[in-house]
């Protein structure tokens, strides 16, 4: 991801080829590399500044790739609640995509039972928001 990082510092703006490029790479790369990556463009907190374009990027890409997760979906939505860019509507479809609406609604009814921070509260609520709101397009 230093290339995405790179980028972001460089250009300062969305770079669709780029994109497309790093799509194209990404394919042939093993899934779970790929999430991971991915993933902790969502729970970097050394770039606060950039972290809305870092996770634009990152976003598209996981739609457009879709890579497997093999980890527990609600460890994986807990690590990114506290860092997620609300406005990034992108993470919520990724986890509605590979494993379906019901399973991101159930692991969030999960962390809701659990102690959270205001931020992670706000992310849950937005998480619902982002899944109903492409429902009901």
């Amino acid at each position: 991801m230093l290339k995405l990082y790179h980028a972001v510092d460089t250009i300062g703006r969305i770079d669709n080829q780029r994109i497309a490029q790093w799509i194209e790479l990404l394919r042939h790369r093993p899934g779970d590399e790929v999430f991971n990556a991915l993933v902790g463009v969502f729970c970097n907190t050394d770039r606060p500044t950039r972290c809305f374009l870092d996770q634009e990027y990152a976003g598209r890409i996981f739609l457009a790739v879709k890579p497997p997760c093999s980890q527990d979906i609600q460890s994986v939505i807990k690590r990114t609640l506290a860092t997620w860019d609300l406005s990034i509507e992108q993470l919520p479809f990724y986890f509605s995509d590979v494993f379906g609406a019901e399973a991101v609604l159930k692991a969030l009814d999960a962390l809701d039972r659990v102690d959270n921070s205001q931020q992670e509260k706000k992310a849950i609520l937005t998480f619902r928001f982002w899944l109903h709101a492409r429902r009901d397009n």
